[in-house]
Parts: structure tokens; C-alpha cells; sequence
């Protein structure tokens, strides 16, 4: 496995991130840390860390270019501000047993409360991409089960898989990334999954590592996003209206959620810049993908391996 940890340009939350991976780094993989140049290494990690110049601020760009050199069968991205539990990776890992398991979702918690920020994400009523289990003790089962995707920052991929999402995409936001990544995923015919008992935290109080903040401040385009996918383009004015209303109910007329509302009425006029901004085409499919089984073996010497 290959765990990449992108600086994002804040650095206290960047070495909180970095230093929990290498506190509970697991057997047998590799740290790699991709930045725009500006980093060097004041702990002198050289040694126990890769670190890739990417030449670019964007995270995206940074997670792409680390997933191209990444040397795993599996990559595990931790963004800034995102900390890594003793094993966490254990529970994740597992789950690629299933050969159709292309994403692996950790359960992402507040390190003071341990409340759920989020485990993945799914369109519901009130939402394009909303976070599962945002604010509870513990992920329902169904609401598990009815996981689309991963939120880029804290997520398991196969690395193939991920190589293939690094063109689809042109844009700088993680969530808007994360939520054209899952439809693609799931065109592709790759099972998203929710690991319950691999957990992480978040550490620190910023806008970025505020989700729900995020989407509701962006949800014209993560709208638009969702509407390319499941219709083509977008559903119109009337089913704009009728998202205005389930939002602002569903927030208990709160205006945040008024806005949000709006933003998501108004999706339409995000459509033409969404479509350049999508590509469909060239995500690696299930079908393609070597599935390696397990021989035992009859007999007790032990097997040459091929030079």
C-alpha cells in the first residue's frame, strides 16, 4: 500500500496529518508526500518519506502525480488535517478482497466529540453529495450500504482505478472531485464501501475540513455535477424548485439552508461549465481488471517462483 499525504498549504495541519501516519505506519508501505516545491523537509524525514515536487499547489494534481509513482497495489490518500488511529488501515485493506471493490471509505470522526463528520457520501433529497452519518455516534447499516463515494481526502483506492480518474476531473475542489469520481466509479461497475472499523479524525477547526459548510456553500455546481451524471445534463427549472423546497425543509427553514436551496435551483446555470469540466470517458472498468487468485499448492516443497 502506498499512503499519500498531499500538502495542501497549511502546514500545522499537514504535520499533524503526516505525523500520525508515520505514529501508526503499517508494515510494508510506502509514505508518499507530494508538494508544489516550497517544502524541504525541516525534520529531515528523507529516510522514511518520499516526497515528490508536483510543481503545483492543487491537491488533485499533487494526488495524481504521488498515485502515478505510488509502488502499491492500493493507495490510501490522508489530506491535511485528516489523522490516522492506531490500525486503521487494517479494516480498509480488507475490504479489496472483493474483486469489484474499487473505493474503500474510512469512517472520519471529530477528535474531540467523536461524532461521525462524515463515511463516504450519497445523494439524498436535501442533497447532492451528502455526508453519511454526519453528526451521529455510529453509521447506520443502510445508510452504509447505500454509500456512492468517497471524499478524496480520507479514502482507499485501488491504484489503477485512481490513475485512471486523474484526467476526468478539471478542476482544483476535492469534493467536487470526489463526487465526479464516484459516479464514474460506479459506471465503471466498482462497489464503493463503507469500512466501519477503520477510523480516522479530524484535528483541526478550518473552513477546508468543514464538509457539510463546503457543500452547502457549492451546491450549484455539486448539483450540476450529480445532474451530468444520472441525466445527462440538467433536470431543469421545475425539479429545481422542488429541490429549493426539500433543502429548506429538510434544514428546518434555516437560511443556510434557503441558500443552499437556491444554489441547488440553480443548478442549470452551471451545466455548460460543469459538461468542460467532466470527462467519461477512459475510467479503468471492472472488467479490465486482473483479478489475482489465490493457488494452493499440492505439493510440500516449495514452489520456484519465475525469474
Amino acid at each position: 500500500m502506498s499512503i499519500v499525504v498531499p500538502h495542501g498549504g497549511d502546514g500545522a495541519a499537514f504535520e499533524s496529518s503526516l505525523a500520525s501516519v508515520l505514529q501508526h505506519r503499517p508494515d510494508g508501505c510506502e509514505v508518499i508526500v507530494p508538494h508544489d516545491g516550497t517544502y524541504d523537509d525541516p525534520f529531515d524525514l528523507g529516510e522514511e518519506v518520499r516526497f515528490v515536487d508536483s510543481g503545483s499547489t492543487s491537491v488533485l494534481r499533487q494526488i495524481s502525480e504521488a498515485a502515478e509513482l505510488a509502488m502499491g497495489r492500493f493507495v490510501h490518500v490522508v489530506a491535511d488535517g485528516h489523522v490516522a488511529t492506531e490500525n486503521w488501515t487494517d479494516a480498509a485493506l480488507a475490504q479489496f478482497e472483493g474483486h469489484e471493490t474499487g473505493v474503500v471509505v474510512p469512517v472520519v470522526r471529530d477528535s474531540e466529540t467523536q461524532r461521525i463528520e462524515h463515511a463516504g457520501w450519497r445523494t439524498t433529497a436535501s442533497s447532492a453529495c451528502g455526508p453519511i452519518g454526519f453528526g451521529d455516534k455510529q453509521v447506520a447499516r443502510k445508510a452504509a450500504a447505500r454509500v456512492e463515494g468517497a471524499f478524496l481526502a480520507a479514502s482507499f483506492w485501488r491504484r489503477d482505478l485512481l490513475r485512471s480518474l486523474a484526467i476526468s476531473y478539471r478542476g482544483t475542489d476535492t469534493i467536487e472531485a470526489s463526487l465526479a469520481y464516484g459516479h464514474l466509479t460506479t459506471q465503471a461497475g466498482w462497489r464503493c464501501v463503507v469500512a466501519e472499523d477503520s477510523v480516522m479524525s479530524i484535528d483541526f477547526e478550518t473552513e477546508v475540513l468543514d464538509y457539510d459548510l463546503r457543500i452547502h456553500q457549492n451546491h450549484r455546481r455539486l448539483q450540476a455535477i450529480s445532474d451530468h451524471f444520472r441525466g445527462g445534463g440538467s433536470a431543469g427549472w421545475g425539479r429545481g424548485i422542488q429541490r429549493l423546497l426539500t433543502t429548506t425543509l429538510a434544514g428546518g427553514l434555516r437560511p443556510s439552508s434557503l441558500i443552499s436551496g437556491l444554489r441547488r435551483m440553480t443548478a442549470p446555470l452551471a451545466g455548460n461549465a460543469i459538461s468542460r469540466s467532466v470527462q467519461t470517458s477512459g475510467v479503468l472498468s471492472v472488467d479490465d481488471n486482473p483479478e489475482t487468485l489465490p493457488m494452493t499448492s499440492v505439493h510440500r516443497e516449495p514452489l520456484r517462483r519465475a525469474a
